[in-house]
């Protein structure tokens, strides 16, 4: 199997600030009345089609969802591999294991021993929820907007509404968001495998579920005309609010305000990843009820559309076909920026803010634009920020020296632009068919040593180096592993390299000559790559796919592309 991890290069200008000063500001001073700070001005390309934590599923999503939603956990910005540490979470939680007796077990019993095993998760407090008409209170302390009836056909932003409130975040925020991905309103593209693994939660989503088709039942039989539909909020627009507090769910409980416990079968250490993930948000049960009326959700007026979180921004515009606002959030508790990283973070200046408050922007505006070109255009122009290079900008962009060494062109530096590189978490790979005959396993000990032959023969061959000098101007990073630099178990210089494709000459892994790919092909049965038994030369079938992951057919060699959490 051959693989490659591809390096994303990023272009950044300076920010630019909302005042009249600058003499080449693309902006009006419409633009900027009124607003105080730094506003990023950046693109986004495909519209998001889901900003609700239990269904959004798309990194276009999340350039919004992570700034409004805060989930228990986060990773740290500047340390490698990727660290997960507490956000709303005072701190990281140790599971708890029982066996079916519900007897504790050891920290290092083995995983088939295990039945449940239990994190309790402390809640930090005075984190306080965006202003929002859900939250919003009369003096007599009635909800001021969740009885709206046929008035709520007048409202098309909650932005509308004169009166607003907040409320502290609980742990029972937590416990009501997982509930929702059980719910046959909502289509999560998690909950088949959490339902798996949370304690309840499949049979939870069997209640609800039934609950729905017994109110469906109810309206036709009364005679009401009401929107059919099957499962998500299409089929639910007339259906009466499901107050999810009143279905308990013994995989997660509110201990107290501030105490959470999530049960799941067995033992599985990933799961504590998915809780840094906006589908494990909190969402506030105020919120719910608000968007449920109908008049709202005919206006766009919804989670989906209208997120409700405790992050560090809200959304205060959202035209997802042009422009979307992120906005400061004042009600944000605040953190502080890291005071550790990596060897060269404080060189590079990454470590120059350690200690400020941030968020360091007060707004961010996303435009629209469908295409890289006029992506690039208006970045030189001043209309964004930042850019990435594409294969069509990268001349103009990148200058590259004999070393393979990258730098701006005399032209991009001198317009004050600044050049950063990252490496993605992405691997592409070609993958063998296991069931195939030629190229996968075998029972029998010399065929399979023959197929062993054959793959190191193809690995080698395929030149990724030359691919990506081709196809993607040098910026992928040949991998030699399926771990790639950032995550845990990726293993730096020799001790990580692929010496069944590379040689080692002078400190520096050089892929093998294609004599070695020959002698391999030969010891393979295939001298010349024709079978000597037949004459007829050797065929393998290639198949590619959009998926992410895909079986391919017997007889193939696939291509695929992974991304990990």
């Amino acid at each position: 199997m051959n693989m490659y991890a591809a390096a994303v290069l990023l272009v950044c200008a300076a920010l630019q600030a909302c005042s009249n000063g600058v003499p080449n500001n693309p902006y009006s001073e419409a633009d900027s009345e009124g607003l105080t700070g730094q506003t990023l001005y950046t693109a986004f390309t495909d519209r998001p089609k889901h900003l609700d934590p239990a269904q959004s599923y798309t990194s276009d999503e999340a350039d919004f969802t992570y700034q409004i939603y805060e989930p228990l956990f986060q990773y740290h910005y500047l340390k490698r591999p990727y660290e997960l540490v507490p956000l709303t979470a005072q701190a990281m939680p140790e599971p708890r294991y029982f066996d079916a007796e519900g007897k504790e077990l050891p920290p290092e019993t083995p995983a088939e021993q295990v039945a449940q095993s239990v994190y309790t998760i402390g809640i930090k407090r005075g984190v306080l929820y965006q202003p929002h008409p859900a939250f919003a209170r009369s003096v007599t302390g009635d909800w001021l907007y969740h009885k709206l009836g046929e008035q709520a056909a007048e409202f098309t932003s909650p932005f509308d509404f004169q009166e607003t409130g907040t409320r502290e975040l609980v742990a029972d925020d937590y416990v009501y968001e997982i509930k929702r991905l059980a719910s046959s309103r909502i289509v999560s593209p998690i909950f088949g495998h959490m339902a798996e693994y949370i304690v309840g939660l499949k049979e939870l989503s069997h209640q609800l579920q039934a609950e729905d088709e017994a109110a469906r039942t109810a309206l036709q039989q009364s005679g009401k005309a009401f929107k059919a539909g099957g499962l998500g909020a299409a089929g639910a627009a007339d259906l009466p609010w499901q107050d999810l507090r009143a279905y308990p769910l013994e995989g997660a409980k509110a201990l107290n305000d501030y105490t959470l416990e999530l049960r799941i079968k067995g033992k599985y250490p990933q799961f504590v990843y998915w809780l840094a993930m906006p589908f494990f948000a909190p969402i506030p049960w105020e919120a719910d009820r608000f968007y449920s009326q109908p008049g709202l959700q005919d206006n766009n007026v919804s989670l989906d559309w209208w997120p409700v979180g405790t992050g560090p921004y809200y959304l205060s515009e959202n035209d997802p076909n042009s422009k979307m606002v992120l906005s400061r959030n004042p009600n944000f508790r605040g953190e502080v920026y890291p005071s550790a990283g990596m060897a060269h973070d404080f060189e590079n200046g990454l470590l120059a803010d350690a200690g400020k408050p941030i968020p360091f922007i007060d707004r961010v505006v996303f435009t629209r634009e469908k295409e890289a070109i006029p992506y690039w255009n208006k970045f030189l122009q001043g209309y964004y920020d930042s850019s990435g290079v594409s294969s069509d900008t990268y001349d103009q962009a990148i200058k590259t020296a004999r070393d393979g060494d990258t730098a701006l062109t005399p032209e991009m530096e001198q317009k004050g632009i600044r050049l950063e590189s990252a490496l993605a978490t992405s691997l592409y790979y070609l993958g063998f068919n296991w069931l195939d005959a030629q190229v996968g396993g075998s029972a029998d000990p010399a065929q399979a040593q023959r197929n062993r032959f054959l793959r190191q023969a193809i690995a080698i061959a395929v030149d990724w180096e030359e691919y990506s000098q081709i196809f993607t101007n040098g910026r992928a990073v040949p991998a030699h592993g399926p771990v790639v630099p950032g995550l845990f178990g990726y293993e730096e210089g020799e001790a990580g390299w692929n010496t069944q494709v590379y040689n080692i000459e002078q400190g520096k892994p050089v892929r093998k000559p294609l004599a070695e790919a020959r002698a391999l092909l030969a010891q393979a049965g295939y001298p010349n790559g024709t079978n000597p038994a037949t004459g007829k030369p050797l065929v393998l079938a290639l198949d590619t796919t959009g998926a992410v992951v895909r079986a391919t057919r017997p007889g193939s060699i696939g291509t695929a592309s992974s991304f990990p959490n």
